[in-house]
């Protein structure tokens, strides 16, 4: 197994970087991390091997590949779809959402539909404890919102944190705008 990748930054798009760590550079599966390319980087790493593949997921926290290996272990959520959920909402949120049991959130994520993310509220609720849990709930309905306005979930996920849960939301939708169009 391949816990800890240590190297500098090649290549990253929104969904996978390239780290080369002494001439070797491994594609590395990440939430939407902002790296510049040439920087030394430590990722957490979890190694999924599949009949075709053998795949390295990567998080800049253990906390965060602590709740990955948790999501895979629910029936229906594979690798991806894990990664997708890490991707749409920080961790805080992310716990934040699984403990209040808001499966609509969960829903919103691409690949989960209804009778999955029941399930994973369902599932997890017990097994998420002990980890931070974010003050501003993410308000699915700007997620949902924004979604529905084309936005992807990697533009969505760094401004949603930043939006006050208690405005109307029409306010935050235009607050969220505004903090994309940054």
């Amino acid at each position: 197994m391949i816990a800890i990748v240590t190297g500098e930054v090649l290549e990253q798009n929104e969904k996978e970087l390239i780290l080369d760590v002494s001439g070797i550079g491994y594609c590395i599966f990440t939430p939407p991390y902002k790296f510049t390319n040439g920087e030394k980087v430590t990722l957490y790493t979890q190694l999924v091997i599949k009949d075709d593949a053998h795949e390295l997921y990567g998080f800049q926290s253990q906390e965060e590949k602590r709740l990955f290996k948790i999501l895979i272990g629910v029936s229906g959520v594979g690798p991806r779809t894990a990664l997708q959920m890490l991707t749409l909402y920080t961790l805080p949120d992310l716990v934040n959402i699984i403990k209040i049991g808001d499966s609509k959130a969960i829903a919103l994520v691409p690949g989960i539909g209804k009778k999955t993310a029941e399930k994973v509220v369902i599932d997890l609720k017990d097994k998420v404890e002990g980890f931070a849990v974010s003050e501003n709930k993410a308000s699915s309905d700007l997620v949902e919102a924004l979604l529905s306005l084309g936005y992807k979930d990697f533009q969505i996920r760094p401004i949603v944190g930043d939006i006050d849960a208690g405005l109307p939301i029409q306010k935050q939708i235009t607050e969220a705008l505004k903090l994309i169009q940054k």
